[in-house]
């Protein structure tokens, strides 16, 4: 079997990121009004800016600073990655929680958290980054994940004032 390249996952990862963002832009307001309808959560509209803030940075890490910072850009996807792996954890756990399907659960479980754990792969394959430095990158995007949205929430709200 031919092996697939790292850019070519990474690629794919953003495609991954692109659905799973759409289907949340599209779902995951009403759903978390229908959960918990007595809390000030963002409206449609502030999410869907927010999440393509969070689309653009995702791009930029799979598309920017490949020939120039090979070094930095490995560290940079293999955070992604572990974000991605945290976000679609996140998603499948808060379905199990509330016993239905979050908007998210079924392309995180199905293609982001595959796709994050195949990026990974790569960058220990193509010895980008060592076993234990994408476990360690990993560990600190999923620990980054609250803050990325918080700050895209936060940077969405001001943009729309």
């Amino acid at each position: 079997m031919k092996r697939v390249e790292l850019s070519l996952r990474a690629t794919m990862l953003f495609v991954a990121v692109l659905l799973q963002n759409a289907e949340a832009v599209l779902y995951l307001p009403g759903w978390l009004m229908a959960q918990r309808p007595d809390f000030a959560w963002p409206g449609p509209a502030q999410y869907a800016v927010a999440a393509i803030l969070m689309t653009l940075a995702v791009a930029g890490v799979v598309i920017l600073g490949k020939p120039r910072f090979a070094g930095a850009h490995g560290w940079a996807l293999a955070i992604l990655a572990g974000a991605l792996l945290m976000s679609a954890a996140g998603h499948v756990l808060m379905s199990a929680a509330t016993l239905g399907v979050m908007p998210g659960a079924v392309t995180g479980a199905v293609l982001l958290g595959p796709g994050a754990i195949w990026v990974l792969a790569g960058l220990v394959e193509e010895r980008q980054l060592s076993g234990l430095g994408a476990a360690i990158a990993a560990g600190i995007g999923a620990a980054g994940v609250p803050f990325a949205w918080g700050a895209a929430l936060r940077l969405a709200e001001w943009l729309m004032a």
